[in-house]
């Protein structure tokens, strides 16, 4: 079986996770104001607000802290550049929308991520990568580690 050509693929934090988080924000906020309007301000309007308030504050830590880095497919095994170089050791396609992948890496120190990867213009390079990750989901362990001859 031959296996796809090498290819690197920057991983940034996609546009739309910052439109939905702003979106659901707007709407909790909305909720809050219509909340105390129709039930007055008190215990209950404090707890919602704090609610509300931790509820953002996590959602945005969570989207600072998103992968962001370099997988690279070298022709037999992956390899993902973020804070530090890391061999893959599994890499799994979680959901394939077309233009947007979901994967879930484990990096050899046992680290998991989960890495949106998004189309960025340039369809050649889009579908390598997307034949790159269904390949080398059929390439056994011990092929993958032997050089190619």
């Amino acid at each position: 079986m031959d296996l796809p050509p090498a290819i690197t693929w920057d991983v940034r934090p996609v546009r739309w996770h910052a439109l939905v988080l702003a979106a659901l924000a707007l709407c909790a906020c909305l909720l809050f104001i219509g909340f105390c309007v129709f039930q007055g301000w008190g215990a209950s309007s404090l707890v919602l607000l704090l609610a509300l308030l931790v509820s953002v504050l996590m959602a945005v830590t969570g989207l600072l802290r998103a992968a962001s880095g370099q997988l690279s497919w070298d022709g037999a095994r992956w390899h993902w550049w973020g804070a530090q170089k890391a061999a893959v050791l599994d890499l799994a396609c979680v959901l394939d929308l077309q233009n947007q992948m979901l994967l879930q890496i484990r990096l050899e120190q046992g680290t998991r991520l989960c890495l949106w990867l998004e189309r960025q213009g340039d369809g050649v390079a889009w579908s390598a990568l997307r034949r790159a990750i269904v390949a080398s989901a059929d390439v056994p362990e011990e092929q993958s580690a032997l050089p190619e001859v």
